[in-house]
């Protein structure tokens, strides 16, 4: 009996603005290397399903994913095989390698010690976003507001033609002397605690912090999941920092044997073949999951704020557009109550520890159109949702004279 292929395809509606706009510009800069060949897109993940999106939108149809995660090969990204290296490298004809994720050395060595050239046989997608967290970690600026984020404050539509995202006009609109922007997808709110101390132990005095809350954060599943732990970078923050406490230099190494220990995400085998049943169980673990206040995301985001509260930085915790559309279509009136009531169990967490934070909650805000996509069933928002929330941000009165441009 042959065995089921599992389809490892997601649905990608958005993506990191700069990472975005190079693979828009590379894929349109050797659009006559790849015309007529195979397209051999080397990483089975997020980031390689969504450069199979813009080259469909461009035209090309000749695909196969090649990965070196055995639990992928021999199954599927919608309807291209997943094969190992040595699989694609005897196929006869011509093809040429494009490598998607953050980090692609290692299958650099692997393709050029099969002889394939760079440049000509292979290209690399591999841009990181971590030089630029790093060099904005270290920028030194004072008297500034300290931003700290995931996906929400880097992520843009695939169908959108301002690249601009919402942590670069958060930016934009404070000025960069007055801001420091250290938004990075996936991170968690341990991460954030570490980030957050370490540059206090600099000596850095931020006037306020603009925290990203998504309730998914909170979710005990999240600190686990690979694409959340980000160890080169975490490894490069403590490299440069330097004065990192020993709690810092543990979660380092914590992050790395996470990253290392478990290859598949939680959400990577998307079957679009359950349609409906994959999304609600999507909005099931990320939104609607039983609330625990002793889930680590729950632990940190209380020693973050009990940290700032120390140092006498106020803090605005920003919740962003949830698409509750798309969740009372999955769940009907039960999608509000029970996203509500997590929010709402964790407030009162917050407030028994009697923390001081105030709350700027956008999550509904948002018209259907403005999200990423109709159906979508993260946070990404378009353009027109992203002016919506600049403008909902500098009329929250925390925020109001701090996003009011200098005369």
């Amino acid at each position: 009996m042959l065995k089921e292929k599992i389809n490892f395809a997601w649905p990608v509606t958005s993506e990191n603005s700069t990472i975005l706009k190079q693979f828009l510009s590379e894929t349109l800069r050797i659009k006559e290397i790849l015309k007529g060949k195979r397209i051999v897109i080397f990483g089975a993940g997020i980031r390689g399903c969504c450069l199979l999106a813009i080259l469909q939108k461009q035209g090309y149809d000749s695909f196969i994913f090649c990965d070196n995660n055995t639990e992928k090969q021999g199954n599927l990204i919608g309807r291209y095989d997943i094969v190992s290296i040595e699989t694609v490298l005897d196929f006869p004809g011509e093809q040429v390698f494009l490598i998607s994720p953050e980090d692609g050395s290692r299958i650099n060595r692997q393709l050029e010690e099969a002889g394939l050239r760079e440049n000509e046989d292979w290209f690399s997608f591999s841009l990181s976003a971590y030089d630029s967290y790093v060099a904005e970690y270290i920028r030194p600026i004072k008297d500034y507001l300290l931003v700290m984020g995931d996906c929400a404050f880097t992520h843009i539509s695939l169908d959108d033609d301002n690249t601009d995202s919402l942590g670069s006009m958060i930016r934009d609109r404070v000025g960069s002397e007055r801001c420091k922007l250290l938004d990075m997808h996936g991170m968690g709110q341990q991460a954030y605690y570490h980030i957050a101390r370490s540059l206090i132990d600099r000596g850095e005095r931020p006037t306020m912090f603009l925290l990203l809350l998504m309730i998914e954060t909170m979710a005990a599943k999240v600190p686990i999941m690979p694409r959340t732990q980000h160890p080169s970078l975490i490894k490069a923050v403590v490299a440069v920092s330097g004065n990192s406490r020993q709690d810092f230099l543990d979660y380092a190494e914590i992050a790395q044997e996470r990253f290392d220990r478990f290859q598949t995400e939680a959400f990577a085998a998307y079957d679009s073949s359950l349609g409906q049943e994959s999304e609600k169980l999507y909005m099931n673990i990320n939104y609607l999951f039983n609330f625990r206040e002793n889930s680590e995301g729950v632990t940190y985001i209380k020693k973050t704020i009990e940290m700032m509260n120390e140092e006498g930085i106020p803090v605005v915790l920003y919740v962003p557009p949830v698409n509750f559309f798309q969740g009372e279509r999955l769940f009907g009136a039960d999608f509000k109550n029970r996203y509500e009531t997590n929010f709402k169990k964790l407030y009162s967490a917050l407030n028994a520890d009697g923390l001081k934070y105030e709350v700027v909650d956008a999550s509904y805000l948002l018209a259907l159109d403005d999200f990423a996509a109709p159906n979508t069933i993260d946070e990404t928002c378009k353009y027109s949702g992203r002016i919506k929330l600049m403008k909902f941000l500098g009329e929250f009165e925390p925020l109001r004279q701090i996003f009011k441009p200098k005369a």
